[in-house]
């Protein structure tokens, strides 16, 4: 699934949309405490259609299903293949059992198989609830001009999900609140717990979506802090394969270079790897994720004329295995902007990786290490000129 992709289900959440209609909609409320003491954790669960709820309502679950599809591809939201399918009770048998079922319940029993196994890998630090709706998407082209019927007759074709959102219980202050109907003035309940939509703490789509078409042994998935990730969730639950995030791969590919050429590297070299690397990024068909594999890799440092220190196919080996795919988007900075930063205790440095070239660290006649980088233009400081000194 693509951003552009992502971005245009995205913005269909909405009160009015010609191109979205969520159909059902089921929530569970999973108490924490229950859940250690091995009791039913299930304190209550609602079932319901979305075009009969109260618009209010309508718009707090909107908010909150648009921030599960937020975020940058590889850094909040994850396409993850599943993994173990052959097993009787796999969530993809699940999810695409849900899907086709067109009775409450039908729909509900098969959620709740999922619920089960939320229950069993239980990793949050408050109450939860779990909400799941169905919804069908309609692709075409523009339709802003259109009503609702015309805009879905206009659509190519329909693409048929389903989305789950996982939110905190948020249990509120102590506060005094003006009860209109007694006309007093009363404290709140304890018990008045608050489901927090503003900030799902992680959720999924699917099936995921490939160029028009409904991918079913992929799936999306939303992760409020990469840097934290459930993979209790995604492992047990979803039955994914653990996939890096965009800082992973740059990690990743930065030890396999530094592996097979070493520590130190010239600019000169770093600039010839960019822009190779940005060549092949450039030639990908539109809407095609680019990516860069050992082969690839092998051949951009040949045509560099870098000395290979170590053997390649080993480094990826090692690193990440032969045969997987960086998307190149994760591991080189923006070519054309200033990506690249250049950070010391005097000052720290911006600039593009075209201009890599343009940049040399060497010593001068004192011994001392200097950073030069070679200018067109006067360097103008607090509006002074600098004078020009022969090096």
């Amino acid at each position: 699934m693509n951003k552009k992709e992502l971005a245009n289900i995205r913005k269909e959440f909405k009160l009015d949309s010609s191109m979205m209609k969520i159909q059902e909609i089921y929530s569970v409320y999973l108490k924490k405490d229950n859940v250690k003491i091995d009791y039913e954790p299930v304190i209550h669960s609602e079932f319901d259609y979305f075009d009969r709820m109260d618009m209010d309502k309508k718009e707090l679950f909107l908010g909150n299903f648009k921030k599960v599809l937020t975020g940058a591809l590889d850094t909040k939201i994850f396409e993850l293949d599943f993994q173990n399918i052959e097993e009787e009770d796999n969530t993809q048998d699940i999810l695409s059992s849900a899907l086709n079922a067109d009775n409450k319940n039908d729909i509900e029993n098969y959620i709740n198989k999922l619920i089960e196994k939320i229950t069993a890998n239980y990793k949050y630090e408050t109450d939860i609830v779990v909400t799941f709706i169905k919804a069908e998407y309609w692709l075409g082209t523009s339709h802003k001009n259109m009503d609702p019927a015309e805009s879905i007759n206009d659509a190519m074709q329909s693409f048929n999900f389903i989305l789950s959102s996982v939110n905190k219980i948020d249990v509120p202050k102590r506060t005094l609140k003006f009860d209109y109907t007694d006309n007093e003035f009363k404290a709140n309940s304890a018990l008045d717990s608050v489901i927090n939509l503003n900030a799902p703490l992680e959720g999924f789509m699917f099936p995921s979506l490939s160029s028009g078409y409904s991918d079913y042994n992929k799936i999306l998935y939303y992760a409020s802090k990469p840097k934290e990730l459930n993979t209790s969730f995604i492992e047990n639950v979803l039955n994914c394969g653990f996939k890096f995030t965009a800082e992973d791969e740059k990690n990743c590919f930065s030890d396999i270079l530094r592996s097979v050429i070493g520590d130190k590297i010239k600019p000169e070299l770093m600039q010839d790897i960019y822009a190779n690397i940005h060549e092949i990024s450039e030639q990908a068909e539109e809407g095609e994720t680019p990516i860069l594999g050992v082969t690839d890799v092998k051949n951009i440092l040949n045509s560099c004329g870098a000395e290979i220190i170590c053997d390649i196919e080993t480094a990826f080996e090692e690193t990440c295995g032969s045969k997987y795919d960086f998307k190149i988007n994760n591991i080189v900075p923006e070519f054309n902007s200033k990506s690249i930063k250049i950070t010391s205790e005097i000052a720290n440095i911006t600039l593009t990786p075209k201009d890599l070239n343009s940049v040399k660290q060497v010593r001068n006649k004192d011994g001392r290490r200097c950073l030069l980088i070679e200018i067109e233009d006067d360097i103008v400081i607090e509006g002074f000129m600098l004078e020009t000194e022969e090096f």
